[in-house]
């Protein structure tokens, strides 16, 4: 292989004299001190290189461009649930559980994909262990509190409910499924007195006011 920094081609040692052999030597010595230190310098410049970024670690040959986005579960998921894929996300998140079946993240998508494909309970089961395991996640109650509102369970749903809110006071999801709990506990409750006294006027104007707010919240808590 053709060297592209080989020396200029030397005399004959044989044709030299002692001064020539000396100048020879010592143009020896300063070509080969000249090639150590570039090689020095690309190697300096080579490590610099490699330092530049993670993302140059992860490169493999054959990759057209660097690597920018890391595909894990979890983000495979969340694209998924992104793009309404429920029963493509819910193999992805089995596969998950089964070799980590106390991820709390893996277990609140199952169950929020279980209420997608309109499996309630599967959905009320997984959350109900997830409020007895990680009592300090303010979703899973906040949740369980809407399946159990649409279910018409109000005294579990505002128990739940005020177990989001007492973990996050901060919560504002759990806040307005509170004030539309409230609503129709308080539809219920002006119900229930009216049919025990149906000719109370006030009452039934009561509920009648109510039903502008009650066909918004309609489908919620």
């Amino acid at each position: 292989m053709t060297n592209p920094h080989a020396f200029p081609k030397a005399n004959s040692v044989a044709s030299l004299n002692a001064p020539q052999l000396q100048l020879a030597s010592h143009l020896a010595i300063y070509w080969l001190l000249c090639l150590a230190l570039v090689l020095m310098i690309a190697g300096a410049t080579s490590g610099s290189a490699q330092a530049q970024s993670v993302e140059a670690l992860e490169w493999q040959p054959g990759q057209s461009t660097l690597p920018t986005v890391i595909s894990t579960p979890h983000n495979d998921v969340r694209k998924l649930l992104r793009q309404a894929k429920y029963p493509q996300a819910l193999l992805l998140v089995n596969k998950g559980l089964s070799t980590n079946p106390r991820d709390p993240q893996m277990r609140f998508w199952q169950a929020y994909i279980f209420e997608q494909l309109d499996q309630p309970d599967m959905a009320q089961q997984v959350y109900l262990d997830l409020t007895r395991e990680y009592p300090e996640l303010p979703e899973p109650h906040n949740n369980l509190g809407a399946i159990y509102a649409a279910k018409g369970d109000y005294p579990n749903a505002k128990a739940s409910l005020d177990a989001a809110l007492r973990v996050n006071p901060n919560y504002a999801a759990a806040y307005e499924n509170m004030g539309d709990l409230l609503v129709n506990m308080a539809r219920q409750a002006y119900g229930r007195s009216l049919a025990f006294e149906p000719k109370q006027r006030g009452i039934a104007q009561k509920i009648e006011r109510l039903k502008p707010v009650l066909e918004i919240t309609q489908g919620k808590p």
